[in-house]
């Protein structure tokens, strides 16, 4: 099965017969090499996570036994899917955009796809703005050396830098990081829809922002956008 075929399919509880909501993100390990559960709205849209563990049927809809199975706490620091991210060769090839997950009957990962090649779950080194792809090579043997500099090296730099003159301009090498404070945003409402990271709606027009919607905005890396669409 694949992550595209299960995103949108709506969780049916058995016990109650009764629709609760529809899935529209997934959550993985670390290594992004099993899914642990799926994230969903129901029509009030207010989230929900359910955890695999707790799915009774997957076909055309998730179904689980009873609300019960429903987690009450969310896994706000597990990995979000990467659908949609950059494949990058470890030799600078270009792959395309990550369209598809496949996963077997235990959830666990088994290939990485985009529109023109499948690469399986070992082949993917790292994952995080881009995904990485290599075959045979392990992270650490790109690790940064650290610098080793003799005490003598050592002193007589800092007897060096106390010499210069102080520069008339400060050169800023990386541009200051731009924080959010989210507690401006409550109260205040969206000017706009805002779309999560699999194109699907997160946030409606008219909204009044809560800090259950900060909290979206967070997981989908929109919370920048979300500072700009209030009034």
């Amino acid at each position: 099965m694949k992550i595209s075929e299960i995103i949108g399919k709506q969780v049916f509880v058995i016990y109650d017969a009764k629709f609760l909501g529809t899935v529209h993100d997934v959550a993985f390990d670390d290594q992004y090499k099993k899914v642990l559960g799926f994230y969903f709205f129901d029509q009030d849209e207010n989230e929900y996570y359910l955890k695999t563990q707790n799915i009774f049927g997957l076909e055309d809809y998730v179904t689980i036994k009873n609300s019960t199975k429903i987690a009450n706490d969310f896994l706000l620091d597990k990995h979000l899917s990467p659908l949609g991210k950059q494949v990058v060769g470890i030799s600078g090839q270009d792959y395309d955009l990550l369209s598809d997950i496949e996963i077997d009957k235990n959830y666990m990962v088994k290939n990485f796809i985009t529109s023109k090649y499948s690469f399986n779950a070992d082949e993917i080194m790292h994952i995080s703005n881009c995904i990485l792809v290599g075959q045979n090579f392990k992270m650490q043997n790109f690790r940064p050396h650290k610098t080793k500099q003799k005490t003598e090296q050592l002193t007589n730099l800092t007897v060096s830098i106390m010499k210069m003159e102080e520069p008339k301009s400060q050169i800023m090498l990386m541009p200051p990081k731009i924080t959010v404070n989210s507690d401006i945003l409550l109260g205040k409402h969206l000017s706009k829809d805002i779309f999560g990271k699999n194109n699907e709606l997160i946030l409606k027009q008219n909204q009044t922002i809560t800090p259950k919607q900060v909290m979206i905005a967070k997981q989908h890396d929109k919370l920048n956008e979300l500072f700009y669409s209030v009034y």
